[in-house]
């Protein structure tokens, strides 16, 4: 190709004239040749003077190399290597780094790796500058074990520096393996001197691991060598200090700091904020300005962060509203952290706001984060339609794991747990599959707690044990053993249990609270005594399930006994609702002038909870003007609810007292008190089924209630007699019983026997708690099937088999 009029022009000036029309006679020195350089338009124009050297010394090919690298053309600098070798140009110890640097800043593993077989090749191994640029080359690619291996090749040969420690420091930090980082620089101590870099390097690995005794002995090296003069280390010092909880430290540092610039104040304010120190944060945004220190988008997206992650939502929304009148413009991260927020305060309207925000500035950001965002704020504002929306607008092949958690967690915690299932079910299904996160599979493995669903939970337990989940194991295997003990199958949660390599108070309560709602006091007081052998000290959470266990269990001397020992022994003071497990410990077996004394002697105000407990044992011994002074307490606390109203109608219906039961009718109807409809679902092969009151809806309807009716028929045989209704007192007997028949769990049990194999064990899940008609209509069926029957309400568990119930009428 002939040299374009432009360059024949400039090479004229130089006075390098050819011979002929492809080459030149004379070669340009290094100078004249970097200006060239600057005059070409294109990589093409300076590969054509090149092409027409008779011989290219390799320093005119680094200037090649090192021009593009300068201007990110990272791409075309690795073209030009390429060039260069095939020119039969020899790389030396400028041209290997360049190249390594290019591939670092791409990322590029395989690049990379070639030019270490380039490196490799000529002879460049004990090249101190080529070693230290293959190791920053694998750290920027994310192959840290690799750049340990040239690490130590060079510490081998002796041919290792600071910079070379630095690096490897720098590339254990960057992927997250502080410790190992931290353990390098005290080695690096031993054979250097830490310089600047040294320090801004390591002290962010003491950030994240909290080690507040090495930054303190990093902090007085910075001093005893003058270190601490440069802003960069101020800097790296305040952020630990600020992340180790040590503001005070923080703020001393800050204020011997003799040059302070944004880095620095953002500092301040980020560990303010981190610290639940909001006046001082807004304070330091406050003195930024005061100091003409220009306040950037971090300085404001620090403190609406730190808002959103102690869901003080509306407080982030006000600094946000006060960023908006500064004139400074939110990113895509200010973005994230103020949906965060909103989501944590339900601020359905500022979510659109902010949406509508996002649509006219073209805010998404990288991989469909801002879109994620949305989606997860729209899920916890409750308005699953916008939520599934956005979900569905993103491309299925474009979907990252963050896109199919939020709506996967959004149904799961919020909204419809068969939804969570099925979108699970897509995401690790062809086409779509991306593989599950750890949090992707707790929300799963919550979706099936909430549904008693063990098939599916079996199958996230199998998925789950087919991967790893590293540092966040621990957290996966409390959903697991979540998931089993909410679906009634304790053996599973025990065996759950007993294979975890570590446990936690979360894990000890989980399967205390498993053996507590299936009644087995015993079991649940002995692991109680394990966990405190096991050094877990016990706190309120794990009283309460003590309690309960106690409560449906008849414990009530043992019960008593721990809720003494709470404060006394533990040093755990009792809440309103440890009082209202009391009440209803002392009101199971009739005990009711002390459940009234105890309520009386209360050291706080009882609350809801504590007179709802009052009024559910009133229901079990008939106590009428108890029940009455109960409801009474909750209305005035405006706490009355449909089951409250419902308690109090059945124990005037018990008592005899028709007139006054058709009186809260009547009162609900007038206060427009609507009575939430029962409903049950139970697991199939096929999935979960839901059924309602007298439910006809579903394709076997004839066959439920025939088998229903001869279950009815044959239990009424063998003593079974339907209960009374305070809402079916004026209707005879045949009509009662049919009625009866028609309550949600008895269909979903029916489902459950017409489906299930021989021998196997039916969950049903109720959303209310099951009614005296159907527990002992349940129980007298679990005489005459081949099953067990597990039988999860909105209180607890109960394990029917061969005519006995788990929960021994406590319930």
């Amino acid at each position: 190709m002939l040299l374009n009029i432009r360059l024949k022009t400039l090479l004229s000036q130089f006075r390098f004239y050819s011979t002929s029309p492809f080459l030149l006679r004379d070669t340009p020195s290094l100078s004249h040749f970097q200006q060239l350089l600057n005059q070409c338009k294109s990589l093409s124009d300076s590969l054509s003077i090149l092409e027409r050297l008779s011989a290219v010394p390799v320093q005119f090919w680094n200037a090649l190399i090192r021009n593009e690298v300068k201007h990110g053309r990272h791409d075309r600098a690795l073209v030009v290597c390429r060039q260069a070798l095939r020119a039969g140009a020899k790389p030396d110890n400028y041209t290997l780094p360049l190249a390594l640097k290019a591939c670092g800043e791409l990322a590029s593993f395989l690049r990379g790796s070639s030019v270490h077989g380039v490196v490799v090749k000529h002879g460049f191994e004990s090249n101190v500058f080529v070693g230290n640029g293959l190791i920053v080359m694998y750290a920027r690619c994310g192959a840290v074990e690799e750049a340990r291996k040239v690490f130590d090749e060079m510490c081998q040969r002796g041919i290792d520096d600071v910079v070379s420690w630095n690096s490897i420091i720098a590339a254990y930090v960057k992927d997250g393996d502080a410790r190992t980082a931290l353990n390098l620089f005290s080695e690096l101590q031993g054979a250097f001197r830490p310089d600047v870099i040294s320090l801004v390097n390591i002290l962010p690995a003491c950030a994240s691991l909290k080690a507040l005794r090495q930054a303190r002995e990093i902090h007085g090296y910075a001093i005893r060598t003058g270190l601490l003069e440069n802003i960069f280390v101020g800097n790296s010092l305040i952020d630990v200090y600020a992340k180790c909880g040590t503001m005070r430290v923080a703020c001393k540092v800050f204020e011997s700091m003799e040059r302070r610039d944004t880095v620095s104040f953002n500092a301040m304010v980020t560990g303010f904020s981190q610290n639940g120190m909001f006046d001082e944060a807004l304070g330091a945004l406050n003195r930024m300005r005061e100091e003409n220190i220009p306040i950037d988008v971090v300085s404001w997206s620090a403190v609406i962060s730190s808002y959103a992650q102690r869901g003080l939502g509306s407080e982030a929304i006000s600094v946000f509203r006060q960023m908006q009148l500064s004139q400074s413009v939110p990113n895509e991260v200010t973005i994230i952290s103020l949906l965060s927020a909103i989501a944590s305060a339900g601020a359905l309207s500022h979510g659109m706001e902010t949406h509508a925000y996002c649509i006219r500035k073209s805010i998404n950001g990288e991989d469909f984060m801002v879109k994620n965002a949305l989606i997860d704020m729209y899920a916890k504002c409750g308005s699953f339609g916008r939520a599934r929306c956005l979900f569905d607008s993103i491309p299925g092949m474009n979907r990252n794991v963050v896109t199919w958690t939020v709506m996967i967690g959004g149904y799961a915690q919020l909204g419809d747990a068969i939804q969570a299932l099925e979108l699970f079910s897509v995401m690790v299904s062809k086409p779509y599959f991306v593989k599950p996160n750890a949090h992707t599979v707790s929300c799963a493995l919550m979706a099936c707690a909430r549904l008693s669903s063990i098939h599916f939970g079996k199958q996230v337990h199998a998925h789950i044990a087919r991967h790893s989940y590293g540092f966040a194991a621990l957290h996966v295997d409390n959903c697991i053993l979540d998931m089993y003990v909410k679906c009634g199958d304790v053996k599973a949660a025990q065996n759950v249990f007993d294979k975890m390599p570590l446990r936690n108070d979360v894990t000890w309560t989980s399967i205390l609270t498993g053996y507590g709602m299936l009644g087995r006091g015993e079991e649940t007081l002995k692991l109680f005594d394990d966990m405190q052998k096991a050094g877990v000290k016990p706190d309120d959470i794990t009283f309460l399930v003590v309690l309960y266990a106690c409560c449906h269990a008849g414990l009530v001397d043992v019960g008593l006994k721990y809720f003494e020992s709470m404060s006394k022994v533990y040093g755990v003071t009792p809440r309103a609702v440890h009082y209202a497990c009391v009440v209803d410990l002392l009101g199971r077996t009739g005990q009711l002038d002390k459940a009234w004394m105890t309520i009386c002697n209360m050291p706080l105000e009882p609350t809801p909870m504590v007179w709802i407990a009052l009024l559910s044992v009133c229901r079990i011994h008939k106590n009428v003007n108890l029940a009455e002074l109960a409801l009474e307490k909750l209305v005035e606390a405006g706490s009355d609810s449909d089951s409250s109203y419902t308690l109090l109608s059945n124990i005037y219906a018990n008592a005899g007292r028709w007139k006054d039961a058709a009186q809260i009718r009547t009162k609900m109807k007038k206060s427009g008190i609507i009575k939430q409809p029962g409903c049950s679902w139970v697991e199939s092969k096929t999935g979960i089924t839901t059924f309602l009151v007298g439910d006809k809806s579903h394709p076997r309807s004839k066959e439920i209630y025939e088998l229903l009716q001869r279950l009815m028929d044959r239990i009424k045989g063998i003593g079974y007699v339907p209960q009374v209704d305070f809402a079916l007192h004026d209707v005879d007997e045949e009509e009662k019983s049919s009625l009866l028949s028609e309550h949600s769990e008895k269909l979903a049990l029916a489902y459950g026997l017409l489906t299930a194999p021989k021998g196997s064990t039916i969950r049903v899940m109720k959303n209310l708690r099951v009614c005296g008609d159907c527990h002992s209509a349940i129980l007298y069926i679990s005489k005459v099937v081949e099953h067990d029957i597990i039988l999860r309400d909105s209180s607890r568990f109960h394990h029917f088999r061969k005519g006995v119930c788990s929960c021994g009428g406590y319930w």
